[in-house]
């Protein structure tokens, strides 16, 4: 990390991004389904079809976004996270809402709508007064609150078409008395490619601006904030002041949300169609600016998945200067052995690639956070 220590420094607009993308095997996976499929083979009603989309003409297998950061958020929870408790009215739900006592509540971001008793300075209901029938009711004042997630996914999607390749599982319920009951689910079995990206600046920093997305905390929890962090100015608006938890704090809930992939497991069906969702291949590195560059490195060659090293190097070369951290990348052995990473080492002059197990990847990628969370 010391060979990008003065450019740290330097940086003016210190916006930095975590950049990741993975890649994860699965086999006779039945992930993320949806409702009844017209293919389905045996004209069922009670069937559930692969979630699927279409590109080019072709169909691809998709576990939503939303369905990896449940499982991310829940291995949190199970790695010693306390989980931000969901209140339930009516036909919304929404979690507490506070990203002070709740790490997943900054990380993950919400959306809270409501409103709250006014008081006086010593405490007391301020009520709406006047002659009017609602006169002895309490004033009532807006706190909505709102965060933008400073982690942000991508959903996971096959690198290779499943067209003809989704198989049509008829199984039967039949332990009970009387005629059996019949379903239908439908699996595969494909690399998955997913891609995430973690606003540094923004873990565990609050700003109270009267604006969607703006508005994360109440005047009460700002304050509350600055007992023990401080106050900075928001990058590109100096006049827009943000509460800032202590470094040591944001730190470790970064590092705990890119750990937390070592040991991430969900997915439907797992009775029957278990399958591990732990990446098979991972590439983390540090960059100034949030667009992620490793977007287009898994693609389609005869038939099979396979990494682009080509594009992989020219995107590491193309964006050099935005670079604040060596390139992390681990793979699992067993998983694309034909697909050599040495070469990079070679040929990427000037940036150090650190090649490893998915494990020890993350583990030396994480160290480099103590830099560059300022």
């Amino acid at each position: 990390m010391s060979n990008f220590e003065k450019i740290i420094k330097d940086d003016e607009v210190k916006n930095y991004f975590v950049h990741s993308s993975i890649l994860i095997d699965v086999d006779g996976a039945s992930l993320n389904n949806w409702g009844s499929d017209a293919t389905n083979t045996q004209g069922m009603d009670n069937t559930s079809a692969v979630k699927k989309v279409f590109k080019n003409g072709r169909m691809y297998a998709v576990v939503a976004g939303q369905a990896w950061r449940y499982w991310w958020r829940e291995s949190l929870g199970l790695n010693g996270w306390s989980l931000s408790p969901i209140t339930r009215d009516k036909k919304i739900a929404f979690t507490d809402a506070n990203p002070l006592n709740y790490a997943d509540d900054d990380l993950f971001g919400y959306m809270r709508a409501s409103k709250d008793e006014v008081k006086d300075e010593d405490g007391n209901t301020v009520l709406i007064g006047g002659r009017g029938k609602n006169r002895d009711n309490p004033k009532m004042e807006d706190v909505t609150v709102t965060r933008i997630s400073p982690l942000k996914n991508s959903i996971l999607t096959s690198v290779t078409s499943i067209d003809k390749k989704v198989l049509n599982e008829f199984s039967t319920m039949a332990r009970q008395d009387g005629d059996a009951v019949p379903y239908e689910k439908q699996s595969y079995s494909t690399v998955l490619k997913g891609m995430f990206s973690l606003d540094l600046d923004q873990v565990g920093t609050f700003t109270k601006i009267n604006r969607s997305g703006f508005k994360n905390v109440t005047d009460i929890t700002y304050n509350k904030v600055l007992e023990t962090g401080t106050e900075v100015d928001d990058l590109i608006n100096p006049n827009v002041q943000r509460a800032r938890l202590e470094n040591s704090i944001r730190m470790q809930r970064a590092k705990d949300t890119i750990i937390a992939l070592k040991t991430i497991a969900g997915g439907a069906k797992r009775s029957t169609n278990y399958v591990s969702v732990k990446p098979d291949f991972i590439i983390l590195a540090v960059f100034k600016g949030g667009n992620n560059i490793f977007d287009n490195i898994a693609v389609e060659e005869n038939g099979r998945a396979t990494l682009s090293i080509e594009a992989l190097k020219e995107a590491i070369l193309d964006n050099k200067e935005y670079l604040r951290s060596d390139v992390y990348i681990g793979k699992a052995s067993g998983f694309m052995d034909d697909v050599s990473l040495n070469i990079l080492k070679s040929e990427i002059d000037g940036i150090e690639i650190h090649t490893e197990s998915i494990n020890k990847t993350i583990d030396e990628f994480i160290q480099t956070l103590d830099t560059v969370i300022v």
